[in-house]
């Protein structure tokens, strides 16, 4: 008897420590748990507050590109003076941009974007394009009126157009009320290119300025130009609006990698978003630093926004319609 009491009191002690043992391990269960749960809801709201700073950068990134050429367009008279203060006579003085629009073809936002287009083609490549539309080139007398491929190659000469020593600016020439319009290349390209913008105005510019939708023709002219000669297409800057949209996505999926207890590919994930995120920067202070001031800024010194010195070899493309 004695002996089965004994047995008995064991049984409790056992009982009583091992229900200790299972209350240590579920308050400890519960404490990592809670632990998990706070640190997934700081990941949570931290990849949440990421994801809300990159849409703000994004809208400021689409700000800047909407506004880097500059804000307003200096109304030009047909003249011979520019405000960098050249003689351009007998030609049209260009405006403080790459269109001249002494015809009125454009509307003004339609003007803007296509000095966007150009200012990032020139930032990124080097190549100039020039877009000048008039109403028609017996209206400025000494310049040659003979042909419109010969007062496009005296315009780009007393222009400049082109940077050197590539010499590789292209210019678009619309003479409305003659019906003809012109593509002129820098001497740079020879007569070996001649066949390419041919094909961009037989295809891009004079079907729409046969329907006498000028603004499509010229839009569609300056793509084809910004593709074929500097191989830049007209747009957003989608590599950097990829990086911006891919930060959130690896945000989210650290965040799930390490909700699942996968702490290494978590891990593996945070060092890749660190680096979107420094890639992401560059790419910003890059635009920020080629942005420049004014559209008017560069034209007294040449260079980006001003013309570069160059001149035609006499090739090019001349349409009518």
């Amino acid at each position: 008897m004695p002996d089965s009491k004994k047995e008995s009191s064991w049984k409790v002690f056992a009982r009583a420590l091992n229900g200790l043992v299972r209350s240590w391990r579920y308050s400890s269960h519960i404490r990592q748990a809670t632990e998990m749960r706070f640190q997934m809801r700081s990941l949570t709201r931290t990849s949440c507050g990421l994801a809300f700073s990159l849409v703000a950068i994004l809208f400021f990134v689409a700000g800047l590109q909407a506004q880097e050429p500059g804000v307003t367009l200096p109304d030009q008279q047909i003249g011979s003076t520019n405000p960098d203060g050249k003689d351009y006579s007998p030609f049209p003085a260009p405006d403080a941009g790459y269109v001249t629009d002494t015809a009125d073809l454009l509307t003004l936002d339609e003007e803007e974007r296509i000095e966007q287009w150009l200012w990032q083609t020139e930032s990124r490549t080097g190549v100039e394009i020039i877009v000048v539309t008039i109403a028609s080139i017996r209206d400025y007398p000494g310049a040659p009126a003979s042909s419109i491929e010969a007062f496009a190659k005296g315009l780009f000469d007393k222009y400049g157009i082109g940077n050197m020593p590539e010499n590789n600016g292209v210019l678009l020439l619309v003479a409305v009320r003659d019906r003809k319009a012109r593509i002129e290349l820098g001497a740079g390209y020879g007569r070996s290119r001649d066949a390419d913008a041919l094909a961009i105005m037989n295809k891009e510019i004079l079907p729409s300025f046969r329907q006498e939708d000028y603004a499509a023709g010229i839009t569609n002219g300056v793509k084809g130009i910004m593709l074929e000669f500097a191989g830049v297409r007209a747009g957003l800057n989608w590599p950097l609006i990829i990086v911006a949209a891919a930060i959130p996505v690896v945000g989210l999926i650290a965040v799930s990698l390490f909700r699942n207890g996968k702490r290494g590919w978590g891990w593996v994930c945070v060092g890749l978003l660190v680096v979107l995120i420094l890639a992401l920067f560059w790419m910003l202070r890059q635009t920020l630093r080629h942005m420049p001031e004014g559209r008017s800024s560069g034209w007294a010194s040449g260079g980006l926004g001003g013309f570069g010195g160059g001149h035609s070899g006499g090739g090019g493309a001349t349409g009518s319609w």
